[in-house]
């Protein structure tokens, strides 16, 4: 819960400086702060939320990209349907748009993606070989 509460404030921070302080427009700021994002939240994850694994980072990270961009696509487009179909202002549909897929992408992550068996299973294969 912390660190996705960090990762929403870390969007809605960089949203908000990308457009009021470098001036890139309202909808891309938001694609930008989550790729940004994208690092963050793999080094919380893998540090700090789900700690002691065993299966290469580099692996992991590359789960962690594909499991983000299709998570953050849909937060995107949801993010698009409610700024430009409902006009709502740019950072309250930025919010809206990461907490709607905060729990299924926890849920991905915990199961799939970090799971401390599939590392265990890993780690057993390669020592028999």
């Amino acid at each position: 819960v912390v660190a996705s509460a960090f990762s929403f404030c870390f969007i809605i921070g960089a949203t908000a400086a990308l457009h009021e302080l470098l001036g890139v427009s309202e909808t891309l700021s938001p694609a930008i702060a989550m790729a940004a994002a994208l690092v963050v939240n793999f080094t919380l994850l893998r540090v700090w939320v789900f700690p002691g694994q065993s299966v290469h980072w580099g692996r992991q990270f590359a789960e962690t990209v594909v499991t983000s961009l299709a998570f953050r696509a849909v937060e995107y487009a949801i993010f698009l349907a409610l700024h430009l179909g409902l006009n709502t202002n740019y950072l309250l549909a930025t919010g809206a748009s990461v907490c709607v897929s905060a729990l299924g992408k926890f849920g991905v992550y915990r199961e799939i993606v970090f799971k401390r068996e599939r590392a265990a299973s890993a780690d057993a294969a390669s020592t028999s070989r």
